[in-house]
This record gives C-alpha cells, sequence and structure tokens, in this order.
C-alpha cells in the first residue's frame, strides 16, 4: 500500500522524463528533445564544474595540514546543509496540498502508510541535489586517496549517503510536526510560505557569495583561499567533534564498524520513528484547509443581505483571483515571483564581495568615480545614457520574465481550470489577464531597477540634468516593457499550447514543468539577440533604443492579436 500510495503522490512527471518525449513525435519532437538535452546537461555541467573546484580545493586545504581523512565529514555536512536548505522549501510548500491529500485520507490508509509514502516523495525529490554534492566529493576524496578500487568504498559511501539523507529530511518533518501539532494556530498556508521565502532568500544570498568567490578565484586566488580556508577549518572544528560524524569518514575508508552502525541509525530512522510520528503528521494536518464553513444567525444573514455591495470589473476580479492563487501558494511564489526580488540582492552581493576583494576602501572608490565621470564630455555622457538604459532594460527582462508567471499560467489553475471555465466570462478575457498579471512583475522588475539607478545617480553624482536622467529611467521602461510583451505573449503560446493540468502537488506546475525551461531558454536567447543588435548592427544612439522598441511593440500586436483568438478556442478544449 505504501509503493501505491508513493506512486500517487509522486504521479506528476518530472522535467527530466519531458525531455525524452521528443523522441516519440517525428523530426520536430527530435530535434526538441535534442536542444534540451544539450541546454540541460550545460546547464548541470557548469554546477558539477563549480562545486568540484571547490571540493578539490578543499582537500588540498586538509592534505596540507594532514587532516584529509575529514574530507567525508566535511562534504557531508555541505550535502546535509544543502538537503535542509531545498527539504523545508519543499515540505513547507507540500506540507498539505489540499483537497486531493483530504480525499487519500478518507480512504481506508492508516496514517502510517500515508506519512511514509509522503516521507518517501519528499526523500526522492529533496535528497538528490545533497547526495549528489557527497558523490562529487567522495569520488574526489577516493581518487586522490587510492580508494576507488576498494569495494567497501563503495558500500560506504552507499549507506553513509542514505543515512545522512534520510536523518535530514526526517528531522526537516519532526520539526514542521513538532510545532504545527503543538501550536494549532500556526496550520496556515500563508506562513508556511514565509517559511519557504525566508529560506529561498538565505539560499540566494549564499549561492550569490559562492558565485562571486568562484569568479573572483580567477582575479583574486589569494582571497578565495583564505577564507575557503577558515570555513574550512571551523567545519573542521564541529566535524571532529561529533563522534556520529566521524563515522562517515570510516565508512569511506572501508571501516566495517562504521558502516555498520550508520546502517542502523538510518534504518532506525526509517522504520522506527516514520511509523511513529505518521499519527501526530496526519493530526497536524487538521485546520490547514482554507474552506471554512461558519453558522451565522438569521439577523447576521439580513445584514449581509442588505449590505451595500461594491461591485468591481470582471477584468479587475479575475486578475486579483490570479494574483492571490500564485501569493497564497508557496510553491507558486517561491518558484517565481519571488525571483523578482531575489535577483538584485544576488546581483548587490556580487558586486560587495567583488569590491571587498579589490581591498580599496569604499572611500576611495568613490572619488575616483566621481572624478572620472566629471570629466566625461558630451559624445561619452550619450555613451553612458546608452549603456546605462540598455543595462537597466537587461536587468529588468531578466529579472521579470524569470518569475515564469505567463509559462505556467494555465498550469497552474491544475484541476480547478474547470472552475475557471464554468465563470460567466470569455475565454479571451482569461488570457488578457493572465498576460497583464505576468507584466506586473516585469513593472515591479523596472521599479527595482530605477532604484537602483537613482542610487548610484546620487552616490556616484553623475553629471546629468534630472530631466535627462528621468528620460533615461522612461526609455528604459519603455524598452523592457516592449521586450517583455513579446517574451511574455510568446510564453503565454507556450503554456497555452501544451499546459500541465496533471498534478497533485503544486511543485510540479512550476519547477516540475518542461514549459519553465524553454521560457527561460527563450529569455536568454532574446536578450543576447536584443545585445547584438544594439551592439553590432544599429549605432549606439538613444534613437536606436526608440527604433528597437518601435520594432518589438509592431511584432507584438499581430502575436498578441493571434494569441488571443487561439487561447479563446483552445481553452475551451482543455
Amino acid at each position: 500500500m505504501i509503493y501505491k500510495l508513493f506512486k500517487i503522490l509522486n504521479s506528476n512527471p518530472s522535467t527530466f522524463s519531458g525531455l525524452f518525449e521528443g523522441f516519440k513525435k517525428g523530426p520536430k519532437g527530435i530535434a526538441k528533445s535534442i536542444l534540451l538535452i544539450l541546454l540541460a546537461l550545460y546547464l548541470f555541467g557548469v554546477m558539477i564544474m563549480m562545486y568540484t573546484f571547490y571540493m578539490i580545493g578543499t582537500y588540498r586545504l586538509l592534505a596540507a595540514n594532514g587532516n584529509q581523512e575529514f574530507m567525508p565529514v566535511i562534504s557531508m555536512m555541505i550535502a546535509v546543509a544543502v538537503i535542509m536548505f531545498f527539504g523545508f522549501t519543499s515540505v513547507a510548500s507540500t506540507y498539505y496540498t489540499g483537497t486531493g491529500e483530504e480525499f487519500l485520507m478518507s480512504l481506508p490508509i492508516t496514517a502510517r502508510e500515508f506519512f511514509s509514502a509522503k516521507f518517501a516523495v519528499s526523500f526522492v525529490t529533496d535528497a538528490i541535489m545533497g547526495v549528489g554534492m557527497f558523490t562529487i566529493s567522495s569520488v574526489v576524496y577516493g581518487y586522490n586517496e587510492g580508494l576507488l578500487t576498494n569495494p567497501l568504498f563503495y558500500l560506504g559511501f552507499l549507506v553513509s549517503a542514505l543515512a545522512f539523507s534520510i536523518t535530514a529530511v526526517f528531522i526537516i518533518y519532526l520539526l514542521f510536526i513538532l510545532v504545527l501539532y503543538f501550536v494549532p494556530a500556526l496550520r496556515k498556508k500563508k506562513l508556511l510560505t514565509m517559511v519557504a521565502t525566508v529560506l529561498l532568500i538565505a539560499f540566494c544570498i549564499f549561492y550569490g557569495l559562492l558565485n562571486s568567490s568562484v569568479s573572483m578565484s580567477f582575479s583574486a586566488p589569494d582571497f578565495v583561499n583564505e577564507k575557503m580556508g577558515s570555513s574550512i577549518n571551523k567545519l573542521y572544528e564541529i566535524g571532529s567533534n561529533n563522534p556520529v560524524f566521524m563515522y562517515i569518514a570510516g565508512a569511506l575508508n572501508g571501516k566495517i564498524i562504521p558502516i555498520l552502525i550508520l546502517a542502523v541509525i538510518g534504518s532506525g530512522v526509517l522504520f522506527g520513528l516514520v511509523p511513529l510520528f505518521s499519527k501526530m503528521y496526519v493530526a497536524s494536518l487538521s485546520g490547514f484547509s482554507d474552506v471554512k464553513s461558519k453558522k451565522i444567525t438569521a439577523q447576521k444573514a439580513e445584514e449581509v443581505i442588505n449590505k451595500d455591495v461594491r461591485s468591481a470589473s470582471v477584468f479587475h476580479a479575475l486578475f486579483v483571483r490570479d494574483f492571490r492563487n500564485v501569493v497564497r501558494e508557496p510553491a507558486f511564489f517561491s518558484n517565481g515571483p519571488l525571483f523578482v526580488y531575489l535577483f538584485p540582492v544576488i546581483f548587490i552581493i556580487s558586486f560587495i564581495v567583488g569590491f571587498i576583494a579589490t581591498g580599496e576602501s569604499l572611500g576611495d572608490l568613490l572619488i575616483s568615480a566621481r572624478k572620472k565621470l566629471a570629466e566625461l564630455n558630451s559624445q561619452s555622457t550619450e555613451t553612458l545614457k546608452y549603456f546605462a538604459i540598455l543595462i537597466g532594460a537587461a536587468f529588468t527582462v531578466f529579472s521579470g520574465t524569470f518569475a515564469n508567471l505567463a509559462t505556467t499560467s494555465f498550469s497552474r489553475e491544475g484541476k480547478s481550470l474547470n472552475d475557471l471555465k464554468a465563470m460567466p466570462v470569455k475565454f479571451d478575457m482569461i488570457a488578457k489577464v493572465k498576460v497583464w498579471h505576468a507584466m506586473l512583475y516585469v513593472g515591479i522588475a523596472a521599479v527595482i531597477t530605477i532604484n537602483i539607478l537613482t542610487a548610484a545617480y546620487l552616490i556616484l553624482q553623475i553629471p546629468l540634468p534630472l530631466m535627462e536622467f528621468i528620460g533615461v529611467c522612461v526609455l528604459m521602461v519603455l524598452v523592457s516593457a516592449s521586450v517583455s510583451l513579446l517574451l511574455i505573449i510568446i510564453d503565454m503560446f507556450i503554456d497555452t499550447i501544451h499546459p500541465k493540468l496533471n498534478w497533485e502537488t503544486p511543485i510540479a506546475a512550476t519547477k516540475q514543468n518542461l514549459n519553465v525551461l524553454w521560457s527561460m531558454l527563450l529569455s536568454m536567447v532574446t536578450i543576447g539577440l536584443v545585445a547584438v543588435l544594439l551592439g553590432v548592427v544599429l549605432p549606439k544612439k538613444l534613437y536606436s533604443l526608440v527604433i528597437l522598441s518601435v520594432i518589438y511593440v509592431i511584432i507584438s500586436a499581430p502575436i498578441g492579436a493571434g494569441y488571443f483568438k487561439y487561447a479563446s478556442k483552445k481553452i475551451m478544449d482543455m
């Protein structure tokens, strides 16, 4: 029964399975799948190379002090941290998924069977990256220590990976269960959204630091080695004082006793603690439902009937509905609109880390920048305005469209699409609402970009009259809005043609949706083409940006009109 429940809860096809569907659909489908596989290989290759670079550096630093046997401990601690980050976010998003789980719990299924299946789904989806990172570091360690020919090395690796990943996922669930079981007032999806948001912000900040330090390793290796060395030393101090952590090192070195101890720990958690807390988990789900019912008196009913109710337009009602659906669901918000706010944070952190690596003082840097800006002639000033608009527009388009609101517009509806279709509204109105909802986040991204430009304008004391600076901001908004509108319409086409409506957990509609990958690829290609067009073809003048905006508006008009006609017919058949 547990396996059957696992298949139901994990019934959504993964992003990777969608990569190979095209091989069954003729030449076009094969070409599409090959391109997507190459893109996925490139992205994974970059991440693997970046992490391998750090693990090789970690081993060398430990080996220099004769402490290389602690390499497995440090790599395990990093892997656990990654599992905890993604696991907390994922569990917060899927702890309670709505009526689907309520239906399953109404069946003659025991709490142990239900929670075990739910735990298995979380383990499979959340532990992949952590175990993958542990695999890379273990290979680095095994290669340098000559352990790759020892069969017990592979047994120790397998037992260690399963033991710490099972324990990490259980600890995540345990914390949620204890808090929500004993504090029923916290059983709210909005609260879980906040938890997932805070964790994602922390992870993005960490990733920004990591990405910056990788870039700096080529220009300031001494700075990176110093920071990496201090971090490794702290992990070494923590791990060397914990006997459980040391079992990981013993297991990878092929020692039988540590392997058996880790096997007992993993088995105890999986077959002992998970069933033990299953009833508390099911009890903690009570009260999560957004559907509330309350008995009111006849007098109260009369007051409601006679109340002066204000009405809004159909467009406004649908827009608010779509907006609230995204904001209220943790999986939708954390895998979409949150990026609009986090991308500037990552950008600023990267700049700060790069500035620290230079070893210069902030005052000297500002004085030098202001002096160079004050010496600009009229031609250089025009060039500065041109590139400020171009960079600002690229920043806005990238962060605004990567919210993936358009490319998951109908996929997010899932089974509720039938409710939306049953409303007395025209289908093209539904499509228009979703287009403007996606444009809303482009507008938010534009406001953030304007604030960054204003801060630079004031801090650097750029010698531009205020009206010219306002003109720069207006032209930046015009360029970014025209480019984003075309991208959003094309994204809407992608999701309208092939929406992912059959899902049980909201993550499947966003993170595991192949349409998102197409949207990301399209956005990167478009930004690259615009950069080449403006940098090579058109002259570096402000009127070139106006021409570009007009071209995109002219292209968007017929494509948009055609899309709304197509969407009206397609929505009916969804």
